[in-house]
C-alpha cells in the first residue's frame, strides 16, 4: 500500500484546491523557510484523525482553517483528501483504492469520509491502528520530533513502540472491556441490592398472606353463623304473620257491619245535603245575574260619556287641519316659483362653459404627448449611461488587475533583494561562528566550576523529587479510595431510591396509582409510609403495629378516594385502603387511661414518631391506641391489670386489646418500608460526606501532583544547566566540526535561495507579458467610453429641450384648468341650489297630501260616534229590564233553601250515632294491622338481608336446616368472631398474589445477578487475553527493533554499540524504554551531553529500525536532516535510497543531498503573501 494522492482546500496557508501525486518510493518537498512545507505534513496527520490544536501548531482547530490574506477572504471550510493505494490489500476494506476525507467549517463542526461514505473518527482510527499510521505512529516525524524521542522520560517514550508492535488496537480492546467491566459491577451492585431488598420483603409478605388466610377462615364462619341466625329469624316472623292475619280477617267483617249501617245514614245525609246545596247555587247564581245586569246598565252609561267626549275632541281637530292646508297651498305656490328661476340659471351656466372645457381638454392631449417624448428621450440617457458605466468598471478593473500585477512585481523585486540580503547575513553568520569557536577556549575553567555545582544541585533536587512522587503517589491512592467510597454510596443510594420511586415492595394497587408523576394532582398526598419519620430505635415497633397499614393512602378528601377506587376498579389494579382527611374520625385513647409511672412504658405510638401537622389526622386514626412498651413482659403484665389497648414492643411483639399475642423472630429492621425511607436519607448524607472527603483528597493530589511537577521541573532544569555544561566543556575540534557543519548548512540554504530566486524572476517575466496584455486592453475600452460619453451628451442636450417645450405646454394647460374649474365650481352651486328647492318642494307635497287625508279621516270618526251614541243608548234600556226580573227570581230561590236546611239536620243525627258504632270497631282492626305491617317490614328486611348480602332467595332461607340451637347463642358466637376478626385488623388481601410475584421477581433477578456474574467473569478474561496478546506481541517487536537499532547505529556511526533496555522487566506493558548508546572512540554517557548531529542520528537510527521491523506504508519526515553534517548526511541518504524500496518516503528537506536521493521532486512557494503553491521541480509546471 502507498499514498497516491494527497488533496488539500483550504488547509492552513493552501487557499486553493492542490492536489499531489504521490508514486512509490522517495519524494522530496523543497522550499524556503515559512512558505508552507510543513502544513504538508500537518495536512497528512490531520486527514488521519489528529486532535490536538498544539500539535498541529495551533490554539483551537479552526487554526487550520485559510484566515484570509491581504488579497484573498477567508474560506469558511478547510479539507484534506488522501487517497491510497490498496491493491495489495494492506487495508482489509476490500477495495482496491481507499479515499479518506476529512473536513472542518468554521462553525467547529467536523465531517469524516471514507470512500464516498460519511463515518466517525472511530473508524478511521481503528482502520488505521496498529499500521503505523496511527495516533502514536513513527509515519510522521515533524521538525523537533527527532530530539522529543530522546528527550522524553522512557514512560513517554514507549508509546512509538507500542504503535510498532501493532498492540494499540489491543490496548483500546482492553480499555473497552475494563469501561464494559465498571458498568458490569455497578449493575452487580445494583441487582444486589434489589436482590437484598426483595429477600427481606418476603417474610413480610407471607406474613400478610397467613393472616389474610386466618382471617378468610373466621369470615367464613361468621357468614355462616348470620345466614342461620336470618334464616331462624325468617321462620319465626312467618309463623306470626299467618296467626295476625286471621285475627285481622275476624276484626274486618265485624267492621264490614258497622260500615253498612253508617252507609245507609250517610247516603241519606248527603241527599239532603245535596238539596241544600242546589237551592244555594240557585239563589247564588240569581244573585250573579242581578249584579251583572246592575253593572252592564252602569258600564253602558259611562260608555256613553266617554263616545260624546271623543265627538267633541274629534270635531275641533277636523277645524285645526283645515286651516293647516289653506296655509300649505300658499307655500306651494312660492317654491314652485323659485325652482324655475334656478333652472333658467343652470342651462345658462352650462352653455357658458362648455368652450373652456374644450380647450382645456385639447391642452391636456398636447401635454401628455411632450411628456411621452421627454420619457423616451431619457430612456436612451439611461441606456447609455449603462453602457458608459459597464466601460468604467472594465476600466477600473483592468487597472486594477495592472496594479495588482505591478504590486506582485515589486513584491518578487523586493523579494529578490531580501534573498541578496539574506545571503549576506548567512555569510556574516558563518563568520561569527569561527569567531565563537575561538572564544570558547576561554571559558573551559569557568565552565568546569560551574559544572561541579550542577552535579550537586541536581542531586538535591533529584532527591527531592522522589520525595515529593511518593508523597503524589501516597495522596492520589487515597483519592481514589475516596472516589471508589463515592462511587459504592452513590451505587446503593441509586438502588434505594429506584426502589423508592418504582414503590418496590408496595402492593399493586398503591404502584398503579402511585407509579405516575401526577397523582398529588389528584387529591392523593402519599403512603403512610412516606409522610412519617420515625426514630431508629422505634422503626421496628411502629412498621409491627402497622403492619400492611404502613402501605395505606392518605388523601385530602373522600372525593379524591372515590376516584381512586373507580380507578383501580376500572384498570383492574388491585385493592388499597384510603384514609379521607375530611371524614377521618380518629378516636385516640384519653390521656387519664394510660398507665402512670408503669416500668416499661414508652408511650403513645402517635407521639413517637414525626409527621406534617396536616396529616396528624391519619397518624392519631392509626396509631393513637397503640402504647409502645420496652418488652413483651410489660406488656403482658399491663393487659393482666386491665389495660384494653394494643401494645406493641420495642422488637416487635404485640399484645392485641383482647389478650391475644403475636411475635417470634424479630424481622430484618432493614427490609421495612419505613426503613428504607430513613436509609435513603442516611446514604444522602454518607454521599455528600463521602464526596466532600473526595475532594478535599483530590486537592490534596493535585497539590502533591503540582509539588511533584514543580520540583521535577527544577530537576529538569538542574539537568540541563549540567548537560549544557558537559557539552560546553566538550573539545574544541568537536566545536569546530560543529561550526563546519553550520557553515555547510548555510551554504545549502544559500544554494536553495538562489534557486528561488531563479523561478521569481521568470514569475515576474509573466507578469509583465499579463501587465502588457491588459494595457492594450485599458486602451481600446478608453477609446469605447469616450464615443459613449458623446453620444450621452447629445443626448442630454435632446432632453433639455423636449422639457422645457413641456414647461411651456403645462403652464398653458394650467391656466385652462384654472378657468374651467371656476365654470365648474359655479355650475355645481347651482345645480345644488336647484335640488334643494325641489327637495322642500316636494317635502310640502307630501305633507299636504297627509293633512288632505287627516281630514277625511276625521270626518268619517265623527259620523261613527253619532251611530255609536244612539247604539249605547237603546242598549242601557234593555239591561234596566233585566235587572227588574233577576231581582224576582232571587227571593223566592231563597225560600227554597230555607227548607233544605231544615232536611239536612235530621240525617246528620241518625249518620252520627251510625258512625259512633263503627268507630268503637276501628281501634281493634288497626292496631291488628299495624301488628301484621310491622311483622311484614321485619320479614322483608330479613328476606332483603338474605338476598342482597348472601345471594339466598326467600324460598331457600324457609326451607334451609339451620344449625344453631339458640338465637342468643348464636348472638355470642358472632360477637365472639367479629372481636377476633378486628383484633386482626386491617388485612392485606392481595398478599398471597403479591407474594408469588415477589418471589418470581426474586429468581428473576437472581438469575439477572448469575449472567452479571459470568459476564464480569468472561470480561475479566478478555483483559486477561488482551494483556497476554500485548506482551507477547510487544516482546517480540522490542526484540527485533533492539537488533536493528545496534546494526544501524554501528552503521551509520561508523561502529559504536547501542542498546535499547526496559527500566522494569517484571512489567513489560508499562514500563519506561532507555537508549544506550556509546559512539566508537567515545565513553559511554547521557543523551543529553551529546552534541545536536549526533542526538539526530541516533534518533534516525532508532526511526529507521522500527521501520524495519514494521514497515509503514507512508513515513513523512519533516527536516530531520538540518542537525547532521556532510558525512552524517551521506549516510541518512543511504538510509533513505535503501528504506525507500520497502517505504513510501516523502521528505521535507533543504539538504542538496537528500534532494538529489529523491524520485520526485515538489517545489512550495508563496507567490502571493500568505497563499501557498506548489510546482513541480522536474516539470516547471504548477500541480493543480
Amino acid at each position: 500500500m502507498y499514498l497516491k494522492k494527497l488533496s488539500l482546500f483550504g488547509f492552513k496557508s493552501f487557499a486553493s484546491r492542490v492536489d499531489l501525486d504521490f508514486t512509490p518510493g522517495l519524494t522530496g518537498v523543497v522550499g524556503p523557510n515559512g512558505v508552507g512545507k510543513s502544513n504538508i505534513a500537518d495536512a497528512f496527520r490531520w486527514a488521519l484523525g489528529e486532535q490536538s490544536p498544539r500539535i498541529l501548531r495551533g490554539s483551537r482547530m479552526q487554526d487550520v482553517i485559510f484566515a484570509g490574506s491581504e488579497s484573498r477572504k477567508g474560506l469558511g471550510y478547510a479539507e484534506v483528501t488522501l487517497v491510497f493505494d490498496n491493491s495489495d490489500g494492506f487495508l482489509n476494506l476490500g477495495f482496491d483504492e481507499v479515499t479518506v476525507t476529512r473536513r472542518l467549517f468554521r462553525s467547529g463542526e467536523s465531517e469524516y469520509i471514507l470512500n464516498g461514505v460519511p463515518c466517525r473518527l472511530k473508524d478511521i482510527v481503528d482502520l488505521f491502528s496498529g499500521t503505523g499510521l496511527g495516533k502514536e505512529s513513527y509515519s510522521v516525524v515533524e521538525q523537533g520530533k527527532v530530539d522529543v524521542i530522546l528527550s522524553a522520560r522512557p514512560q513517554d517514550r514507549r508509546a512509538i513502540f507500542d504503535e510498532a508492535s501493532g498492540i494499540t488496537r489491543y490496548r483500546a480492546r482492553k480499555r473497552e472491556a475494563e469501561r464494559k467491566l465498571v458498568e458490569v459491577r455497578a449493575d452487580q451492585l445494583r441487582v444486589g441490592d434489589l436482590v437484598a431488598e426483595l429477600g427481606r420483603q418476603l417474610p413480610v409478605l407471607r406474613t400478610q398472606a397467613e393472616e389474610a388466610e386466618r382471617w378468610h377462615q373466621l369470615s367464613e364462619r361468621l357468614t355462616c353463623l348470620e345466614i342461620d341466625l336470618l334464616c331462624h329469624d325468617l321462620i319465626r316472623l312467618s309463623q306470626r304473620r299467618t296467626d295476625v292475619a286471621a285475627r285481622i280477617e275476624e276484626l274486618e267483617r265485624r267492621e264490614h257491619q258497622c260500615a253498612a249501617k253508617s252507609a245507609e245514614c250517610e247516603a241519606a245525609l248527603e241527599l239532603a245535603k245535596t238539596r241544600t246545596m242546589q237551592a244555594e247555587s240557585a239563589v247564588e247564581v240569581l244573585h250573579v245575574s242581578a249584579g251583572q245586569a246592575a253593572a252592564a246598565s252602569e258600564r253602558e252609561s259611562g260608555r256613553l260619556k266617554l263616545v260624546q267626549e271623543r265627538k267633541r275632541t274629534l270635531s275641533e281637530r277636523s277645524r285645526q287641519v283645515a286651516e293647516m292646508s289653506e296655509a300649505g297651498e300658499r307655500k306651494r305656490a312660492r317654491l314652485g316659483d323659485e325652482c324655475d328661476r334656478l333652472a333658467s340659471q343652470v342651462d345658462v351656466a352650462a352653455f357658458e362653459g362648455r368652450d373652456i372645457m374644450q380647450q382645456a381638454d385639447e391642452s391636456r392631449s398636447r401635454l401628455a404627448k411632450a411628456a411621452q417624448a421627454r420619457a423616451a428621450a431619457e430612456a436612451e440617457i439611461e441606456a447609455a449611461k449603462s453602457d458608459l458605466f459597464d466601460a468604467l468598471a472594465l476600466e477600473a478593473d483592468l487597472r486594477s488587475r495592472i496594479g495588482a500585477i505591478e504590486s506582485s512585481t515589486r513584491s518578487g523585486e523586493a523579494r529578490l533583494a531580501r534573498l541578496a540580503e539574506q545571503a549576506h547575513e548567512k555569510a556574516a553568520v558563518r563568520d561569527n561562528a569561527r569567531r565563537e569557536a575561538d572564544a570558547l577556549l576561554s571559558e573551559l575553567e569557568q565552565l568546569r566550576t560551574e559544572l561541579a555545582y550542577a552535579e550537586k544541585k541536581t542531586e538535591d533536587a533529584r532527591i527531592s523529587f522522589a520525595r515529593a512522587q511518593r508523597g503524589a503517589e501516597a495522596a492520589a491512592e487515597r483519592a481514589s479510595e475516596a472516589e471508589a467510597r463515592v462511587s459504592s454510596a452513590a451505587a446503593a443510594h441509586s438502588s434505594i431510591d429506584a426502589l423508592q420511586r418504582q414503590y418496590e415492595g408496595y402492593g399493586r394497587a398503591v404502584r398503579a396509582l402511585l407509579a405516575g408523576d401526577n397523582w398529588r394532582a389528584t387529591g392523593l398526598l402519599g403512603t403512610v409510609a412516606d409522610l412519617i419519620r420515625v426514630p431508629r430505635e422505634y422503626e421496628t415497633a411502629v412498621e409491627a403495629a402497622l403492619g400492611s397499614q404502613v402501605q395505606n393512602i392518605v388523601a385530602s378528601t373522600a372525593e379524591a378516594a372515590e376516584r381512586a377506587v373507580e380507578f383501580l376498579k376500572r384498570n383492574r389494579a388491585g385493592r388499597a385502603t384510603f384514609l379521607p382527611l375530611d371524614i377521618l374520625r380518629p378516636s385516640p385513647i384519653p390521656t387519664e387511661r394510660l398507665p402512670k409511672g408503669e416500668a416499661g412504658v414508652i408511650g403513645l405510638a402517635s407521639d413517637l414518631v414525626e409527621c406534617a401537622p396536616r396529616h396528624q389526622k391519619a397518624i392519631q386514626y392509626l396509631l393513637g391506641r397503640v402504647l409502645v412498651v420496652k418488652d413483651l413482659e410489660c406488656g403482658v403484665r399491663l393487659s393482666r391489670k386491665g389495660l384494653r389497648l394494643r401494645m406493641v414492643t420495642l422488637e416487635g411483639d404485640i399484645v392485641s386489646a383482647g389478650g391475644a399475642i403475636t411475635g417470634g423472630e424479630a424481622p430484618d429492621r432493614r427490609g421495612g418500608l419505613l426503613a428504607r425511607s430513613r436509609r435513603l436519607e442516611e446514604l444522602a448524607s454518607e454521599l455528600e460526606s463521602a464526596r466532600a472527603e473526595s475532594e478535599r483528597l483530590y486537592g490534596a493530589k493535585v497539590e502533591a501532583m503540582a509539588e511533584a511537577s514543580r520540583l521535577q521541573l527544577e530537576l529538569e532544569e538542574c539537568e540541563r544547566k549540567r548537560a549544557q555544561a558537559e557539552l560546553a566543556l566538550g573539545s574544541l575540534d568537536q566545536k569546530s566540526k560543529l561550526s563546519e557543519a553550520e557553515i555547510q548548512r548555510l551554504a545549502d540554504e544559500l544554494e536553495t535561495l538562489e534557486f528561488e530566486a531563479e523561478i521569481v524572476k521568470r514569475d515576474i517575466s509573466a507578469l509583465a507579458a499579463e501587465a502588457q496584455s491588459m494595457t492594450e486592453q485599458l486602451r481600446d475600452s478608453g477609446a469605447r467610453r469616450e464615443e459613449l460619453e458623446k453620444s450621452l451628451s447629445a443626448l442630454n442636450m435632446s432632453v433639455a429641450g423636449l422639457r422645457e417645450e413641456e414647461a411651456r405646454e403645462a403652464e398653458r394647460h394650467s391656466e385652462l384648468a384654472q378657468e374651467a374649474a371656476a365654470y365648474r365650481e359655479r355650475l355645481s352651486g347651482l345645480k345644488t341650489a336647484l335640488a334643494r328647492a325641489r327637495e322642500q318642494l316636494g317635502s310640502h307635497d307630501e305633507e299636504l297630501a297627509q293633512l288632505r287625508e287627516e281630514k277625511d279621516r276625521l270626518d268619517k270618526e265623527l259620523a261613527a260616534a253619532s251611530a255609536q251614541i244612539e247604539a249605547i243608548q237603546e242598549a242601557a234600556a234593555a239591561f234596566a229590564r233585566e235587572y227588574s226580573e233577576a231581582q224576582r227570581l232571587l227571593d223566592e230561590g231563597r225560600d227554597e233553601r230555607a227548607r233544605a236546611a231544615a232536611e239536612v239536620n235530621e240525617a246528620e243525627l241518625a249518620a252520627r250515632a251510625a258512625r259512633k258504632s263503627h268507630q268503637d270497631a276501628a281501634p281493634k282492626l288497626s292496631a291488628a294491622r299495624i301488628e301484621e305491617a310491622r311483622l311484614a317490614a321485619e320479614y322483608e328486611v330479613c328476606a332483603e338481608r338474605l338476598v342482597s348480602t348472601y345471594s339466598i332467595d326467600e324460598e331457600d332461607g324457609l326451607l334451609r336446616n339451620i344449625t344453631i340451637s339458640s338465637r342468643a347463642g348464636a348472638q355470642t358466637e358472632i360477637a365472639r368472631l367479629r372481636t377476633e376478626i378486628a383484633e386482626i385488623g386491617p388485612v392485606n388481601h392481595t398478599a398471597v398474589e403479591e407474594g408469588r410475584k415477589l418471589a418470581e421477581r426474586h429468581e428473576f433477578l437472581k438469575s439477572q445477578l448469575r449472567d452479571l456474574e459470568a459476564a464480569q467473569a468472561s470480561l475479566d478474561e478478555v483483559v486477561l487475553e488482551c494483556e497476554r496478546t500485548c506482551e507477547k506481541k510487544f516482546l517480540e517487536t522490542f526484540e527485533a527493533v533492539r537488533e536493528e537499532f545496534s546494526k544501524i547505529f554501528s552503521s551509520v556511526f561508523g561502529g559504536g554499540t547501542a542498546d535499547l533496555v526496559l527500566d522494569d522487566d517484571d512489567d513489560p506493558l508499562e514500563c519506561g524504554i532507555d537508549i544506550i548508546c556509546q559512539p566508537p572512540g567515545k565513553k559511554l554517557s547521557s543523551l543529553l551531553l551529546m552534541s545536536r548531529g549526533e542526538r539526530s542520528l541516533i534518533a534516525i537510527a532508532l526511526l529507521f529500525a522500527i521501520m524495519r521491523v514494521n514497515p509503514s506504508p507512508v513515513c513523512l519526515l519533516d527536516e530531520i536532516d538540518s542537525a547532521l553534517d556532510e558525512a552524517n548526511l551521506i549516510r541518512f541518504a543511504q538510509l533513505l535510497r535503501a528504506t525507500s524500496q520497502d517505504v513510501q518516503l516523502i521528505v521535507v528537506t533543504h539538504r542538496k543531498r537528500t534532494m538529489e536521493c529523491a524520485d520526485t521532486l515538489f517545489g512550495v512557494t508563496m507567490e502571493e503573501s500568505g497563499v501557498s503553491k506548489v510546482f513541480s521541480i522536474r516539470t516547471d509546471q504548477q500541480v493543480s
